[in-house]
């Protein structure tokens, strides 16, 4: 099931410590920590998605940054999930997020994805959480 990744959007809310931090660890998000245990739970691989470093691993040790996507970099920003995602293998995305009704600031990272995938040839499945779910 490897083929599967499981895979949500950074966080704005961030381990401010200098030196380099797995992703996974850098992000203070319960969002991220519950699908990366779902994706363990289901031997799905898992991946975070970031407006500054596009698709990346768990344990990709990453400094600490404050950037938001903006739809305007979203083109730019496209080719380089596409590329991880073929590079990768993957045959389907599970990409959980919050509702993007409730929080605009959502919509440059699903369409991001969207078109990524769309690229890719890769089904793409969205899961909308319940408002500040910690579980997928």
């Amino acid at each position: 099931m490897k083929r599967v990744l499981f895979c949500t959007y950074c966080s704005a809310r961030k381990r401010r410590r200098p030196a380099m931090l797995p992703a996974v660890r850098r992000y203070a998000s319960p969002r991220i920590r519950a699908v990366h245990r779902e994706s363990r739970r289901a031997g799905a691989a898992f991946a975070i998605l970031s407006g500054e470093f596009g698709l990346i691993g768990p344990w990709r040790r990453i400094p600490y940054y404050d950037h938001l996507l903006r739809a305007e970099e979203v083109p730019a920003l496209v080719p380089r999930i596409t590329d991880s995602l073929r590079r990768r293998g993957f045959r389907s995305v599970r990409f959980f997020h919050e509702s993007a009704r409730a929080n605009p600031r959502l919509r440059p990272y699903l369409a991001a994805i969207r078109r990524a995938c769309r690229r890719a040839g890769i089904r793409l499945t969205t899961v909308e959480l319940p408002p500040r779910a910690p579980r997928p």
